[in-house]
C-alpha cells in the first residue's frame, strides 16, 4: 500500500454525515502492522469544496479517477487494509499531496 495512493475502498454503511460504501480514498499513512491505514474519502459531489478542510482532486493521467473528485478531509478515518479493494487506481500528484497535509496540519492543529 503506497502512501497517497487512491484506492477504491468499502467504507461499510456510515452513519448520519459519514462517508460509507464503496467509494475511492487516499491512503494518507501505511501504518505497517496492525494492517491498518488512515483514509481521505473522496467524492465526486464538487459542492462539498465549500466545506472546510477538503481539498479538489482533479481528473489525471496520474490519479485515474472517472471524475473530479473532492478529498474530504475532515472525514479523516482509520480502517483496516481488508477494506481495500485491489491495487492503488491512481496516485494524488504533489500539489494536491501538499495542501492536503497543510489542512491535516490545520484540522488536527498540529
Amino acid at each position: 500500500m503506497e502512501e497517497y495512493g487512491i484506492y477504491n475502498v468499502d467504507l461499510g454503511t456510515g452513519i448520519g454525515h459519514e462517508q460509507s460504501y464503496f467509494r475511492p480514498a487516499i491512503i494518507a499513512k501505511a501504518m505497517g502492522a496492525p494492517r491498518l491505514c488512515i483514509a481521505i474519502p473522496l467524492t465526486s459531489n464538487l459542492s462539498h469544496l465549500s466545506l472546510l478542510y477538503t481539498a479538489k482532486i482533479e481528473k489525471t493521467a496520474s490519479t485515474n479517477l472517472k471524475e473530479d473528485s473532492v478529498a474530504l478531509i475532515f472525514q479523516l478515518r482509520c480502517i483496516d487494509e481488508a477494506r481495500l479493494a485491489g491495487g492503488a487506481i491512481g496516485r494524488a500528484d504533489e500539489e494536491q499531496i501538499r495542501k492536503i497535509k497543510m489542512l491535516m496540519k490545520e484540522m488536527l492543529a498540529l
